[in-house]
């Protein structure tokens, strides 16, 4: 099934006779509109797009297939969605229930002539298309080429934020639009925390550097994690460490497969740290989804019990993180396919170090 189909099939099941989308993510998924200002209302007859005279003509353009109205003065935005809704005798109107805040729902309660129905369109963006991949596979290779430069780049005695600056304008520079999200960047000590935005610590030779980063291409993330040493090797420790990380991701690799349960993936890994006396130290999941957003449903969770299938991009990022003495996490984004899976980040996984001595 296509975009529409997709849509229109998951509100058949949800009582509802539209769909009216209000997040950048869907408005993007079905109708190329990525904006917070606008709406892309589905029915099971037609596409509609409404929006102000600054998208109107881009909209127009890549919407071959839609009705695309423009919001001015007189024609606002409820007044075009009541007159779609009398037209087609729609009396029931889906709306997103996770993205809409209080009062925005209350005041498209007032407005509409519609009972709205809460639901949740975002798991028709879990399998992807031929061109969805793609695009996923153009940003992951941006994020390759970006860490093969950040190793080339890094010198001891510079700031974690020097390092997250450099990735970010070379991602840029190389067909990112923009970075998927804020660049982590946690070295020494500080790597013991999963998520440290980069900051003005210097970094020591022989201290481990986590860079958690991604590219951004027409809209679609990738997301990937790597840990590398400056200098010179780190203590023996944080070296026992960076091995149990790296067969625990590779085993969940293994596990990723349509059919498998995400939990199963979750275990395959987890039990790699967990028999190496770390199990405490892996808080987080193993993975989540990717795709408009860098973080998607499902997820590669302990209890997520949904089955793995073929088309949908996968993050597995085991991590150990003990404080006072630092962390390591490897990520990458995996593809799952009808046997197994096809990792789309191709990045070394030994422990490199750079600005070796």
């Amino acid at each position: 099934m296509n975009r529409l189909e997709k849509c229109r099939a998951l509100l058949a099941g949800r009582n509802a006779q539209a769909m009216l989308c209000t997040s950048y993510h869907n408005k993007f998924y079905l109708s190329g509109l990525y904006s917070s200002s606008g709406y892309v209302l589905i029915t099971q007859k037609q596409k509609y797009v409404i929006v102000d005279s600054r998208y109107y003509e881009e909209v127009r353009q890549n919407n071959r297939d839609a009705q695309v109205f423009l919001m001015t003065g007189e024609k606002t935005y409820d007044l075009l969605i009541n007159r779609i809704l009398e037209e087609e005798n729609i009396r029931t109107v889906g709306f997103e229930g996770d993205d809409l805040s209080y009062d925005r729902y209350r005041s498209l309660e007032k407005k509409l002539r519609a009972s709205l129905v809460p639901v949740n369109i975002n798991p028709i963006r879990a399998v992807k298309d031929a061109q969805e991949i793609e695009t996923i596979q153009k940003a992951c290779a941006i994020a390759d080429r970006a860490y093969t430069h950040i190793l080339g780049f890094v010198r001891a005695g510079m700031r974690e934020d020097e390092i997250a600056n450099e990735l970010v304008y070379f991602m840029k520079q190389n067909g990112a639009m923009k970075e998927s999200f804020d660049t982590i960047a946690a070295s020494g000590v500080r790597g013991s925390m999963p998520h440290a935005k980069a900051g003005a610590r210097r970094i020591e030779a022989g201290d481990l550097v986590t860079l958690d980063f991604g590219a951004k291409v027409g809209q679609y993330c990738s997301d990937i994690t790597r840990t590398f040493a400056v200098g010179k090797m780190p203590v023996p420790e944080l070296r026992k460490i960076y091995e149990t990380v790296r067969k625990a991701q590779q085993k969940g690799i293994e596990a990723v497969s349509a059919g498998t349960r995400f939990c199963d993936a979750d275990r395959a890994a987890r039990s790699v740290i967990e028999k190496a006396g770390y199990g405490g130290y892996f808080g987080h999941n193993l993975g989540h989804s990717l795709g408009i957003n860098d973080h998607e449903d499902p997820r590669l969770s302990p209890t997520e019990e949904a089955r793995m299938e073929a088309g949908m991009v996968v993050t597995v990022e085991p991590g150990i993180y003990v404080p006072g003495l630092g962390g390591v996490r490897i990520e990458d984004d995996v593809l799952v396919t009808e046997n197994g899976s096809r990792v789309l980040t191709r990045s070394p996984k030994q422990l490199i170090v750079a600005d070796k001595e």
